[in-house]
């Protein structure tokens, strides 16, 4: 399959998820983290989708980079959760076009991923306008979205993520990183019950919201790892930088 055509899925995937996560938090879900959390966990009941012959431990250090790959992508929902709770949504999503920019840095410096000038000049036009768009007006002057440093963490972390990833892939399967991957997350993000105020907010959530509701929230989770599962698959075809290039698209489906 064409990756660009990957690429396009995964963003109207993410995009659901995006319009779902705003719509939650701060109206069934309180506190961000607490969503997140949930999103993270319930995660695991997709993997037996993953076929039997893909479960399998990687050979030498691999466990090891699948590990932090992990830990970049679930640190990365933090800040993201966070701005979602203060900014809209359309904004936020214009924000993740600085994933690109730290990959492309990140790539050359670190992998030696390179791309085509004309693929380096087709990732500069999608940003510029990405750019221009995320500043906000105030008065006679302009100001960076309120939550514009905790995207660009977000985005940094992500951009880590992505860069392990393209790392390991000619090393294994993509269907075994998707599971490594949904599986770390699940248990490394459970560090979070250490904190009480998450504990109690995570309890009070369960507790308020219906059967109904978490139906709906677990149908969000599939959507969501359909999206993870595509961008794996994209990230073994064209480096991070040009796979996240094409974040205006989300916006639009947004």
């Amino acid at each position: 399959m064409n990756w660009i055509l990957l690429v396009l899925i995964m963003h109207l995937t993410w995009a659901i998820e995006n319009v779902y996560t705003k719509i939650v938090i701060g109206s069934k879900i309180k506190n961000p983290y607490v969503f997140l959390i949930l999103i993270t966990i319930l995660s695991v009941l997709v993997l037996p989708f993953v076929g039997s012959q893909y479960i399998v431990v990687p050979p030498g250090n691999i466990m090891w980079w699948l590990l932090l790959a992990s830990l970049f992508y679930t640190l990365a929902g933090f800040p993201y959760v966070k701005a979602m709770e203060i900014e809209e949504v359309t904004r936020i999503n214009i924000l993740w076009n600085a994933i690109p920019v730290f990959s492309l840095i990140l790539g050359w410096t670190i992998i030696g991923d390179k791309i085509s000038g004309i693929e380096l000049l087709a990732m500069i036009f999608l940003l510029t306008g990405a750019v221009v768009a995320s500043l906000k007006k105030s008065n006679s002057s302009f100001k960076l979205s309120s939550a514009f440093w905790l995207m660009l963490l977000s985005c940094g972390l992500f951009a880590l993520y992505a860069l392990t990833i393209r790392h390991i892939s000619p090393l294994v399967a993509f269907p075994t990183i998707f599971f490594w991957i949904i599986l770390f997350d699940a248990i490394t993000i459970t560090i979070s019950f250490a904190f009480k105020k998450i504990r109690q907010d995570f309890v009070q959530t369960i507790r308020s919201n219906s059967i109904g509701f978490f139906g709906l929230f677990f149908g969000i989770v599939v959507i969501t790892n359909i999206g993870l599962y595509l961008n794996q698959l994209a990230l073994f075809l064209k480096p991070g930088a040009l796979v996240y290039a094409f974040e205006g698209i989300q916006v639009l489906f947004v």
